[in-house]
C-alpha cells in the first residue's frame, strides 16, 4: 500500500513537471509567442484606427510577434469592447479603446460589461481635442457670439456633432447646461458627413475634433472658434480655449488607449506597458502624431484607469441634466 501510494506521487509529480505551464503562468520573457489580436471597435481609417495602426507596428518590432489590427465597429463600440471583456486573459487579445469606453456608462447605456471590473487598462496612448466651428460665411466669430445667439434664438440654435453620444455631443450639452439655452443637436452617423454639410453651408455651427475637421481649418474652409482644452493647439495657435473663455466645463477630447481583459497577469500588463511607452517615446511615433494634431500620454495603467473613472464621473451630471441618459 505504502510503496503503491509513492509510486502514484511520484507519477504525480512527474505529471505536473512536464505539463506545459499556462499561458496565463507564462513568464514575462516568454510573451508572447504567438501573433496577438487588437480590437478596434471603429471602421478602419478614422483617428483611433490610425493611432492603433501606427502604435501596433512598433510594439510588434520590439515583441517579436505580429500584432493584428480587426476592427469590429457598431452598437456605439460595445461590440468590439465586448470581444476583448469576454477574451482569454492571456495577452493575446486586447482592445484600442475610443472616448465610448467611458462615456457610454456616463450615458447610462445598458452595457454587457462593466468598464471597471472587466479591462485591465495598460495606457492612456494618446487624444485628440474638440473644436468649436462655424462657417467661413456664418455671423459667428467667437464663443460669446454663439452664447448669444442660443439665448436669443426662437426654438433654440442648431449645432452638428458626430453623433448623439459623442464626445462633441456632451460638449455641446454642456455648453447648454452651462448657459441655460436651448441647442437643437443635429447628430450626424459620424464626423466627414457633419463636416462635409458644415463646409457646404449647410450647417452653420459644428462641435468635433480636430480630426477631421482641422484639414478644413487650415484649408480656410471652416472658420475655428474655440478649441475644447486647457491649452493651445500648436496647430492654430491664435484660437483660444474654452478655459481662456471662461468654459472650462467643456474641455474635452477623443482619448485612445489600450486594454487587455480583467485577469490578464500583471507580469504582461507590465510588458505591453513597457513596450507600448517605448514605442511612443523612443521612435517618430509621437513626432508623427503631434504633427497630426494628436495630444500624446503613453501614461501609466494606473492613470488610465484613474482618466476613464474622472470621465465617467465628469460627464454623468452632464448627460443627466441634458436628458441624455438611458435608463
Amino acid at each position: 500500500m505504502i510503496r503503491s501510494f509513492a509510486a502514484a506521487l511520484a507519477v504525480a509529480v512527474l505529471g505536473a513537471v512536464a505539463a506545459p505551464a499556462p499561458a496565463a503562468a507564462q513568464a514575462p520573457d516568454a510573451y508572447p509567442s504567438r501573433p496577438i489580436r487588437v480590437i478596434v471597435p471603429f471602421a478602419p481609417g478614422g483617428a483611433l484606427d490610425t493611432v492603433a495602426r501606427m502604435v501596433s507596428q512598433k510594439m510588434a518590432e520590439r515583441l517579436g510577434q505580429p500584432m493584428v489590427i480587426e476592427n469590429r465597429p457598431g452598437a456605439a463600440n460595445v461590440i468590439g469592447n465586448e470581444m476583448v471583456a469576454r477574451a482569454a486573459p492571456d495577452g493575446y487579445t486586447l482592445l484600442f479603446a475610443a472616448a465610448p469606453i467611458a462615456l457610454n456608462t456616463a450615458l447610462g447605456m445598458k452595457l454587457p460589461y462593466d468598464v471597471e471590473k472587466d479591462f485591465a487598462p495598460v495606457s492612456l496612448v494618446a487624444s485628440i481635442p474638440g473644436i468649436i466651428l462655424a462657417h467661413p460665411g456664418s455671423k459667428y466669430r467667437t464663443l460669446q457670439d454663439i452664447v448669444d445667439a442660443a439665448r436669443s434664438t426662437p426654438g433654440g440654435l442648431n449645432v452638428a456633432t458626430a453623433g448623439e453620444g459623442s464626445m462633441p455631443h456632451l460638449m455641446l450639452a454642456g455648453l447648454a447646461v452651462k448657459i441655460g439655452a436651448k441647442i437643437n443637436h443635429i447628430g450626424y452617423k459620424g464626423s466627414v458627413p457633419a463636416m462635409q454639410d458644415t463646409v457646404a453651408g449647410t450647417i452653420d455651427l459644428l462641435f468635433d475634433s480636430w480630426i477631421p475637421s482641422g484639414t478644413q481649418v487650415l484649408a480656410g474652409r471652416l472658420r475655428p472658434i474655440a478649441v475644447n482644452s486647457n491649452v493651445r493647439s500648436p496647430l492654430v495657435p491664435d484660437v483660444p480655449t474654452v478655459v481662456e473663455l471662461g468654459y472650462p466645463e467643456i474641455v474635452g477630447s477623443g482619448f485612445y488607449g489600450l486594454l487587455a481583459p480583467a485577469g490578464t497577469p500583471p507580469a504582461i500588463v507590465n510588458r505591453l506597458h513597457a513596450t507600448l511607452v517605448a514605442s511612443v517615446r523612443e521612435t517618430d511615433v509621437a513626432d508623427r502624431l503631434l504633427k497630426q494634431g494628436y495630444e500624446v500620454h503613453a501614461s501609466t495603467p494606473q492613470e488610465y484607469a484613474a482618466f476613464i473613472r474622472r470621465e465617467i464621473e465628469r460627464w454623468s451630471p452632464v448627460a443627466r441634466a441634458a436628458g441624455l441618459v438611458k435608463n
